[in-house]
């Protein structure tokens, strides 16, 4: 099979038609985006035709699930038909499975099928099967929710029962059976993590598969230190302090939520208070901040918090001075990590739908329509999506690309699905049944 391909004269797509009568339904609210709704055959709209360009690649059926590795392809999935199929760049389908999830090892040599793909299929036994890129199967194992081990050809695949995994190589070669469930963090490169929920404790394991310590905490308190040979672990409003052979160092109050790049001090986070603090190794407290620890600036001389429920975002320099508070929640950093982006979305008002790029001071540089999807640094592109509910109950979204002061580039009708990873595609699936998903090769400056 072949997928369908846009119709496009001369070089790229740098301006579209605009299309006459507007559907009805939509022209109330398609004041508040000042862009009228397009048809797909005309989705592109560019304004700055001088360093800006948009070209069509290709529409796939489906939602696009992920990119194959190497710039091979996309991973589409047709939720109608249950089938996730692989596609070449050029529209030759490559592979096709029915009721499955794949991932892909780091390394791109192999991939992890998962079937069935939904969860809570207890009657149905889970298979996960190991292939490689071109469909040749490994090895198949029961189980599901298989696990690539960073800089590693290992992976784990957790038991029907969710108490234990498997860690097998990419030769498909059973190496042990661990504790609880794989969940991507370590404490050292050589290292392996798992959480048991039923023991409520992290197990640490050597890439043998050999026990080397466990640390009694809740699901998400585990922060490994700097250093890699100590770890932070949360549970019931209290940090404690491991080295990495499980012996206890020291207790906090409060949630771990982050520490200091040279590890000397550590960021709890106290959620009756609302309160975050840096506190030394020894228990002193440095400084203290209204709201949640979010993140270190990235010259870590500062750091974000979240102050309310509402959004805001406010910055601290680390002795607890307060610099600026933002309107809308943290969502990135900007260029050179000199500015950050911050953004609220309400599905039910599409005037709160918008995005600002302010200083560290909090000094406005440009606005945008739309929630922010993502900040694309190869290109210096903001990326925002707009959603409204019609009349007739479907939602009608449009997906907008800006310069960093705020210019509009170009507006795609549709979902934004993804910027691929050689950074030169954008996967937008437009407001269309049965549901597809478009490429385009994005250019600035050339």
């Amino acid at each position: 099979m072949r997928v369908r391909w846009f119709s496009v004269t001369g070089s790229f797509l740098l301006l579209a038609v605009w299309q006459s009568g507007i559907n009805t339904s939509f022209e109330a609210g398609a004041d508040r985006f000042a862009m009228p709704r397009l048809g797909l055959e005309n989705a592109v709209q560019a304004e700055s035709l001088d360093t800006f360009s948009i070209e069509p690649v290709g529409s796939f059926p489906g939602r696009l699930s992920n990119f194959i590795p190497d710039d091979r392809g996309v991973v589409m999935y047709e939720s109608d038909a249950n089938q996730t199929r692989l596609f070449s760049f050029d529209g030759a389908e490559m592979l096709s499975f029915s009721d499955t999830i794949i991932q892909f090892a780091p390394n791109g040599q192999v991939m992890a099928l998962m079937s069935p793909r939904g969860y809570g299929a207890i009657s149905n036994p889970y298979t996960t099967r190991l292939m490689t890129l071109e469909g040749k199967e490994i090895a198949s194992f029961s189980g599901l929710e298989p696990g690539f081990v960073p800089d590693t050809e290992l992976l784990t695949i957790l038991d029907q029962d969710e108490q234990r995994s498997r860690l097998v190589n990419f030769a498909g070669e059973e190496l042990a059976v661990l504790e609880g469930r794989y969940f991507g963090a370590a404490l050292g490169p050589q290292d392996i993590v798992t959480f048991s929920r039923t023991e409520n404790r992290y197990y640490l394991y050597d890439l043998n598969g050999v026990e080397i310590a466990s640390f009694p905490g809740g699901i998400g308190g585990w922060n490994a230190m700097p250093d890699n040979q100590s770890v932070l672990v949360s549970e019931a409003g209290q940090t404690r302090w491991f080295d990495r052979n499980g012996v206890e160092l020291a207790t906090y109050s409060g949630r771990i939520a982050g520490t200091l790049p040279d590890g000397q001090a550590i960021f709890l986070h106290s959620q009756a208070e609302n309160i975050s603090r840096l506190v030394s190794l020894d228990g002193e407290e440095i400084a203290s901040y209204a709201g949640q620890f979010v993140t270190l600036t990235p010259n870590h001389q500062g750091l974000v918090t979240s102050p309310s429920e509402v959004g805001e975002a406010q910055i601290y320099t680390l002795d607890g001075t307060e610099v600026a508070v933002m309107p809308d929640a943290f969502r990135a950093f900007g260029p050179d990590g000199e500015g950050m982006f911050v953004s609220a979305y309400n599905w039910q008002n599409p005037d709160d739908q918008k995005t600002g790029l302010y200083t560290m001071e909090g000094d406005e540089i440009a606005t945008f329509a739309g929630a922010f999807n993502a900040f694309w640094p190869e290109l210096e592109i903001v990326i925002t999506s707009t959603s409204q509910r019609l009349e007739t109950r479907e939602w009608f979204m449009q997906t907008h690309l800006y310069s960093l002061d705020g210019e509009v580039l170009a507006t795609v009708e549709g979902s934004f699905g993804g910027i691929s990873p050689n950074q030169k595609l954008l996967a937008v699936s437009p407001n269309v049944s049965p549901q597809t998903t478009e490429l385009y090769r994005i250019r600035m400056g050339e």
